[in-house]
């Protein structure tokens, strides 16, 4: 496990679409270098990104990270939303202890 005093000011940079598996997501800690990313994106036709704060002491699964996922489906006919949930979802967890 980190130090959590070692750990300041990390932001992940994600690209918003066409992306899978981790490719293209950055980590920084300068808001000028942030902005660089963006910008030189924005020159490949890439028009969103996500930008998300590094979670410094997350929840834990059997000491390792995880997420949790499940599938939803909204559909709106002639302006009729309607919401469907799948019953089954997974719980994923990182290769390697935090």
């Amino acid at each position: 496990m980190q130090d959590s005093t070692s750990i300041k000011n990390l932001w992940i940079v994600k690209p918003g679409e066409n992306t899978n598996r981790g490719v293209g997501i950055s980590v920084e800690t300068k808001l000028s270098d942030i902005k660089a990313i963006i910008n030189k994106g924005e020159g490949r036709g890439d028009r969103t990104f996500i930008l998300q704060k590094y979670i410094e002491n997350p929840a834990l699964y059997k000491g390792r990270k995880f997420d949790i996922r499940c599938f939803a489906l909204v559909t709106s006919i002639n302006g009729h939303l309607k919401g469907y949930n799948y019953l089954d979802g997974y719980l994923r967890t990182s290769g390697r202890e935090f």
